[in-house]
């Protein structure tokens, strides 16, 4: 009986040998194993572009000069001698008013007649607006001038009054009506500021309305 259960534990004992040593072989005999490096996938750099925003300034802008209109005024300073025989201008007169104007106008039935006007609308005696002055510089012996109604004023009944001043002494004054011409020649030796003023005739009970003065052919000699 003993040697019956001797021999049991010896078959279990050589079974569980034969266990360990297939258990063994299988894991390898204490080698070793080595995970195969995973290679990271690096990202593209990124550039950032930033937006620049270029600010153009244009180029200087240029007026363009103005050209000089027959309604531009001028100061008028004193004539000189060689101014004698020409045809006066606006611009030959001494600070004009803004109200005067150079351009062609229609006169007593002439058409497209050069000259110097404004509109002249006072029943009460001259106005500086409506007045005219010369520097002569003492250089010159007589004005000539004709003064007229424009064909196209607003009133074509009233009287225009041309009042002539030299040296603040009154030389002349005359009345021009409608579809007249008046020519004048005032002496002017020894003057030096010379006056041609304007204004409808307030003696006229019945002034009113306005007229467009034209002066023509204005010349120093």
């Amino acid at each position: 009986m003993a040697v019956q259960w001797d021999s049991g534990i010896r078959a279990l004992q050589a079974g569980v040998a034969a266990a360990c040593l297939v258990a063994t072989a299988a894991c390898g005999g204490g080698g070793s194993f080595t995970a195969a490096p995973t290679q990271g996938t690096s990202a593209a750099p990124t550039t950032s572009t930033a937006a620049t925003t270029t600010a153009t300034t244009g180029a200087p802008t240029t007026t363009a000069p103005t050209t000089a209109s027959a309604t531009e005024t001028g100061s008028g300073g004193p004539l000189e001698t060689d101014d004698a025989g020409r045809r006066l201008t606006l611009r030959d007169f001494f600070e004009p008013g803004s109200s005067w104007e150079e351009e062609r106008y229609d006169v007593a039935g002439q058409q497209d007649v050069q000259g110097i006007a404004t509109d002249v609308s006072s029943c009460y005696g001259f106005q500086r607006e409506d007045a005219l002055e010369l520097r002569l510089g003492n250089n010159f012996e007589t004005l000539e001038l004709s003064v007229a109604q424009a064909d196209d004023s607003r009133s074509s009944d009233q009287q225009l009054t041309v009042q002539v001043l030299a040296n603040n002494a009154q030389v002349e004054i005359r009345s021009v009506p409608f579809n007249e011409v008046l020519t004048l020649s005032i002496p002017v030796e020894g003057v030096n500021a010379l006056r041609i003023e304007l204004a409808l005739d307030e003696d006229d009970p019945e002034c009113s309305g306005a007229v467009t003065a034209v002066l023509t052919d204005v010349e120093v000699r």
